[in-house]
Order: C-alpha cells, then sequence, then structure tokens
C-alpha cells in the first residue's frame, strides 16, 4: 500500500471537521493502540521481559495493581468517554490495562483483543481457559514465595495477555463477534472510524483492518490522530482527516469545540 501526501497539521479547522464528523456519524468504531495510553501516561508494559518463574509474579504484580486494578482513571480516558457519550460507538483496544473499564464508557461496547491483565492462564495454554486472578493475586500479596500453578495440569499460570500463539482468547470471542457485528451492521449507516495511537507493533488487529473498512464502506471517515504515523493509504485520502500531533491535545480542543456547538 502507497501512503497518502496528506496535511497531517493539528489545527483549529480540524478540530471543528472532526466535530462534525462525529456529530453526523450514525455509529462510531473506535480503534486503541498503545499511542493512546503513552499519550494518557500510561507506563507501557514490558512484555518481551524475560522472567524466571520466580521473578514472574513479584515483577508483574505491581503493574496489575497500578494499570488495571487502580481506580484512579488516567484524565485522556475520562475525556473519551464523554467525547464517545451518547453515541452508537464499539471500542477495540490493543491495551491490556484497565483504565478504559473505568472511564464511564460501557463494558458491553469494549472488545479488548489482546487480554486482561486481571485474568490468568496456563502458561502452555493446556485447555484454553483463562480466569479471574484476584484469588492468586491476593495470596501473592501475602506470600511472596507463592507460585500459582494451572488447575489442569500444573504448569505456571502467566497473565491472560497476548505475547504470542499460546494466548487464551476464548474470555474474548463473544466480543469479538460483537464487534463484527457492529462493522457489518454499519453498512448502510454513516459510519466515523476514530482510530487513536495505532501504530506498527500489530497493525493486523487494527490498523490494517481498518483501513480495509474505510476502502469498502460508502459513507465513512476514517479520523486517524497519531503523532508518529498520522497517514493514511492513498486509495483512503479523500475519506480521511490524519493528525499528526500528540492525543493529549487533541481531545481536549475537540470537546471544547463540541463544547462551543462546533460545526
Amino acid at each position: 500500500m502507497v501512503m497518502s501526501h496528506k496535511d497531517t497539521t493539528w489545527n483549529q479547522d480540524k478540530a471543528e471537521q472532526i466535530i462534525k464528523e462525529l456529530r453526523q456519524a450514525d455509529q462510531i468504531l473506535v480503534g486503541i493502540g498503545d499511542g493512546f495510553t503513552a499519550a494518557a501516561g500510561v507506563e507501557p508494559l514490558p512484555l518481551d521481559k524475560s522472567l524466571s518463574r520466580e521473578q514472574y509474579w513479584p515483577f508483574w504484580l505491581p503493574y496489575i495493581d497500578k494499570q488495571r486494578l487502580n481506580k484512579n482513571v488516567p484524565v485522556l480516558y475520562q475525556q473519551l468517554a464523554q467525547l464517545l457519550q451518547g453515541k452508537d460507538y464499539f471500542i477495540i483496544d490493543s491495551n491490556a490495562d484497565g483504565f478504559l473499564l473505568r472511564s464511564g464508557l460501557e463494558i458491553s461496547r469494549i472488545y479488548k483483543a489482546q487480554g486482561d491483565m486481571a485474568r490468568v492462564q496456563c502458561k502452555d495454554n493446556c485447555c484454553n481457559q483463562s480466569w479471574i486472578g484476584k484469588q492468586h493475586f491476593d495470596r501473592l500479596r501475602q506470600q511472596a514465595d507463592y507460585l500459582p500453578v494451572c488447575p489442569s495440569c500444573g504448569q505456571p499460570l502467566v497473565m491472560n495477555v497476548y505475547t504470542g500463539k499460546k494466548f487464551c482468547d476464548e474470555p474474548y470471542l463473544e466480543k469479538n463477534e460483537a464487534y463484527f457485528r457492529f462493522i457489518n451492521g454499519s453498512a448502510h449507516n454513516r459510519l466515523a472510524v476514530l482510530e487513536l495511537g495505532v501504530g506498527y507493533t500489530m497493525p493486523e488487529l487494527i490498523r490494517f483492518p481498518f483501513e480495509q473498512i474505510v476502502m469498502n464502506h460508502r459513507r465513512v471517515k476514517l479520523i486517524r490522530i497519531n503523532t508518529n504515523h498520522p497517514l493514511c493509504v492513498e486509495e483512503n485520502n479523500h475519506k480521511a482527516i490524519c493528525v499528526g500531533a500528540d492525543i493529549a491535545q487533541v481531545l481536549p480542543a475537540l470537546l471544547e469545540v463540541a463544547a462551543k456547538g462546533g460545526k
């Protein structure tokens, strides 16, 4: 695919264009990548870090407490919830933190495509099952040498977060189906595709499918906000608004335009 040479400058006109598209849309499909969490000030997860069995949970438990179980939601997530309030939306999220689930957005409209830090699974995914991790987390806080094991095979339990082929996706299949129902149901509607901070770490999950949706949809506008990779493919140039700016600056500006009754 050839990338467009579209203007990615962020300005007042772009803000008003985006608000106009969101207001006129019958449905809004939202994709959230790691650029969004970075803009929100959330520390990236070092999922490629090599850890022994004894090191694993002492290393990851603080991340789980801070990013999944923490009730203090960064402002950017709350601003997204405000922007989507009253809309028919669906969100696909590539991040494993829990802030989106606590932001005020409807949980039934959120697809956590790469897992959830609050769940655990067998390291080898022996039975394609995962479990709520609370009982293990509570015990780990009290017993430093506790090693959670799979009830089926006795192998170590790990976070139910995507790191490769042994990821257990069973808990997310229902939301995956809801995601595709939403997309298919938009065929005759006016669709806004809002992509926030999605790069090329795993583009086959959100970025490439979103480009394809925009190519195939007759009444659609792609709104891509990305500091490092804001351009769309050439074929979607006439259907896109591309912004190469910090999401933490863009969302508050959009809410300000919306509050003033912009276009």
